[in-house]
This record gives structure tokens, C-alpha cells and sequence, in this order.
């Protein structure tokens, strides 16, 4: 015997799938199905799989999950993109650096923390502390690396502020 496998109608409605008895073979179309004797009839398991696969529901509902997913994928990849969106400026926001101790640019020494307590100026100088070694401290044989000043992210929008360039009308002679 041959098995017909469930099925789907052409009102939309579902049927399980049934056993045909011996010497009998599943036949008809996609969209109905019953068991009979006839060999030229014969629905083999391999066409009805491809009844399942193929029907028009079933490629609408796989072209619709398909455009959904790029429908979604490009709205995140465009709002982290899109200056106005509130990921691009969460994401921006999140790119700023941060704020901590502060790098010496230049090749002098960093200055000594202040002391924990208030020196008296006219006291002098602070004797060395039992263990320590003072060493002298000379200044660099050239002059600083001076290091360019750059901005420290975009300019900040000023709608009230004048356009950068002023538009020129084109003038025509014997306007």
C-alpha cells in the first residue's frame, strides 16, 4: 500500500494523512486526495511532498518572512546611520571619551600632587624623608614638543547662527 500524506484543500482546510490498504495506491491531486487501484492515478510521496513545498501560501508566507527580515535589518543598520535617530545619538553619546586623569604633553615632569595638609611658605623647604635619595631635576635640552590643538568632536548646531557661505545669485546681462 501507498500512504497519502496530509493535505491541505482548496477551501484552506487541513487533512491528516491515512493509511491505503494493500494492493491500493494514493491518488488524486494536491488538493485531494483518496486511495484507489488504478497504477496511472498514482500520487508517489515525492509528488505530494512537492504539493507541500510549493504551494502559493506557503511561497507567500516565506517571500513575506523575507521582506520583513530586510524591512527590519534596514531600519537598525539606518538608524545607526541616520544622524536624527535616536541610536545614531545614544550611539555617538556612547563614543565620547572619557573623562580621567589628564596625559602630560610635554617632556617636562609632572608636577607633585598637592600635600595633604597646608605648607607654610615661609617654613622652606621640606627635609628628605629617611630612605629617599633626592635627585636633581634638570629641564630638557630643547624646547617642548608642541603638539596641535584639535577639536574635540563636531561642531555643535547653532540654528540661529549665520550659513558658513552666503549663496550668489547668478546675474544676467539684460535682466
Amino acid at each position: 500500500g501507498e500512504d497519502c500524506l496530509w493535505y491541505v484543500d482548496r477551501n484552506g482546510s487541513w487533512h491528516p494523512g491515512f493509511d491505503c490498504d494493500f494492493f491500493t495506491f494514493c491518488c488524486g491531486t494536491c488538493h485531494q486526495r483518496y486511495c484507489c487501484r488504478d497504477p496511472l492515478r498514482l500520487l508517489t510521496e515525492r509528488q505530494q511532498r512537492h504539493c507541500l513545498a510549493f504551494s502559493p501560501k506557503t511561497i507567500a508566507g516565506i517571500a513575506s518572512a523575507v521582506v520583513l527580515f530586510i524591512a527590519i535589518v534596514t531600519t537598525i543598520v539606518c538608524c545607526f546611520m541616520c544622524s536624527c535617530c535616536y541610536l545614531y545619538q545614544r550611539r555617538q553619546h556612547l563614543r565620547t571619551p572619557l573623562q580621567g586623569a589628564e596625559i602630560p604633553l610635554s617632556s617636562y615632569p609632572p608636577a607633585a600632587p598637592p600635600a595633604p595638609f597646608p605648607m607654610d611658605p615661609k617654613a622652606g623647604p621640606v627635609p628628605p624623608q629617611p630612605g629617599f635619595t633626592p635627585m636633581a631635576v634638570y629641564p630638557p635640552a630643547g624646547p617642548a614638543a608642541q603638539y596641535p590643538l584639535y577639536p574635540s568632536g563636531p561642531p555643535v548646531y547653532n540654528p540661529t547662527a549665520p550659513p558658513p557661505y552666503v549663496a550668489v545669485q547668478p546675474s544676467y546681462p539684460g535682466a
